[in-house]
C-alpha cells in the first residue's frame, strides 16, 4: 500500500508539472502578436495563387547571383582574392545604379576583431517626402572562404541577398521611397556580427542613427523545400505587422512571423545583422529561411535554387520596402 501511495503521490506531482507547463505554452502563445507557426501554416495551406509581381530586374539579380556564389569569388572569406573581387561586384553594381556614397566613398574599412579589417559597402537614395529620416536595407556578402576540399559557394548563405540587395538599390534609385534608404552589403557577419556592429557605429558617430527609423535585414532568401520565407522581428515590433499582412496576399510564398523569442523554435532575434541595430532600439525585420541540409557546406550552390522562387522571394522584399511607413 505505501508503495501505491508513493506512485500515486509521484503521478500527481508529474501530472501538476504537465498542466504548468502546458499553462506556460499557452501563455506565450498569447503573448505573440500573431498565430503560431503551426497554425499560420494550416491558414496557408490553401493560399490563393496570386499573379507574380516584377518590379526588379530578374536577369541582373541572377547574375550578381552566380558570380558572387561562383568559385571565382572563392566563398568571399575576409582578405582573400575572392573576397576583393566579390568587393569590386559589389561597389561597380552600387556605381551603376547611381546611389549616392554616404561619405565621398561606398567602401568603408574598419578594423575588427578577427584579422584581416573588413570592408563595408553603403550607398544611399534620398528619400522624396522625409529626407532627413533612413530606412536601413543590409545584407552580409563574406562567407566561409574555401578549404583543400572545396569551396564554400554560399549560395544562399548570403549572395541570395546581396543579390537582391543590389537590385533594390537600382529599383529605387529610379523608384524613390517616401523616406531615404541607405543600401549596406555588410562584411564579417560569420565572425560574430563584426561588420553590422561597426556599421551602426559609424551611423552614431556621424550622428545619422537617431535618424534611422527601421532596419529590413537579408539573410538567406533563396530555398525552402516548404516555399516558406520567415520574417523574425513582429513580436518586438508588432506595430509592423501591417507589412506583412500587406504584402501576404500579393506573393506566392508562404510569409510566415517566428523565429522571436518565445514563439517557438530558434530564436533569430540577435542571430544576424540585424542584431547591431536591436541593440540601439532600432525596431526591425529579419526576413530568411530556415535552415536547410546545405547551409554552411559546400553544397550551397546556386544551382540548387530555384530561380522562380527566387526572385518572387526578392520582389516581395521589394513590396515590403514600399510598403514600410516607420
Amino acid at each position: 500500500m505505501k508503495y501505491v501511495i508513493i506512485f500515486c503521490t509521484a503521478l500527481l506531482l508529474l501530472l501538476t508539472v504537465v498542466i504548468s507547463c502546458n499553462k506556460t505554452d499557452v501563455k506565450v502563445e498569447e503573448n505573440l502578436p500573431y498565430p503560431t507557426i503551426s497554425e499560420q501554416r494550416m491558414t496557408l495551406a490553401t493560399k490563393p495563387w496570386a499573379v507574380p509581381t516584377r518590379l526588379l530586374d530578374s536577369l541582373q539579380v541572377i547574375k550578381d547571383l552566380e558570380y558572387l556564389a561562383s568559385a571565382v569569388c572563392e566563398g568571399r572569406w575576409p582578405g582573400t582574392a575572392g573576397h576583393a573581387k566579390a568587393v569590386d561586384r559589389i561597389v561597380d553594381r552600387m556605381r551603376s545604379a547611381g546611389i549616392d556614397s554616404l561619405d565621398n566613398s561606398l567602401t568603408s574599412t574598419f578594423l575588427a576583431n578577427t584579422i584581416p579589417r573588413g570592408i563595408n559597402i553603403a550607398g544611399w537614395v534620398r528619400g522624396t517626402v522625409f529626407p532627413e529620416k533612413y530606412i536601413v536595407v543590409s545584407a552580409h556578402y563574406d562567407h566561409l572562404g574555401k578549404i583543400t576540399t572545396g569551396i564554400f559557394y554560399g549560395a544562399d548563405d548570403n549572395a541570395s541577398s546581396v543579390a537582391c540587395l543590389l537590385s533594390l538599390a537600382a529599383y529605387f534609385k529610379n523608384n524613390p521611397h517616401p523616406y531615404s534608404i541607405i543600401f549596406v552589403a555588410l562584411d564579417k557577419e560569420e565572425t560574430g556580427l563584426e561588420g553590422a556592429y561597426n556599421f551602426v557605429q559609424y551611423l552614431q558617430t556621424t550622428n545619422r542613427l537617431a535618424s534611422v527609423r527601421f532596419n529590413l535585414n537579408l539573410d538567406m532568401i533563396a530555398r525552402s523545400d516548404r516555399n516558406e520565407i520567415f520574417a523574425c522581428g513582429i513580436k518586438k515590433n508588432p506595430s509592423f505587422k501591417y507589412v506583412i499582412d500587406e504584402v501576404q496576399s500579393k506573393v506566392n510564398v508562404k510569409l510566415l512571423m517566428g523565429h522571436d523569442e518565445g514563439s517557438g523554435g530558434d530564436d533569430w532575434t540577435n542571430l544576424s545583422d540585424h542584431s547591431a541595430f536591436n541593440q540601439k532600439g532600432i525596431p526591425f525585420l529579419y526576413i530568411g529561411v530556415e535552415d536547410h541540409a546545405d547551409y554552411h557546406q559546400t553544397t550551397d550552390t546556386y544551382q540548387k535554387i530555384n530561380y522562380s522562387s527566387y526572385i518572387e522571394n526578392c520582389n516581395m522584399i521589394a513590396l515590403m520596402v514600399k510598403a514600410l511607413k516607420p
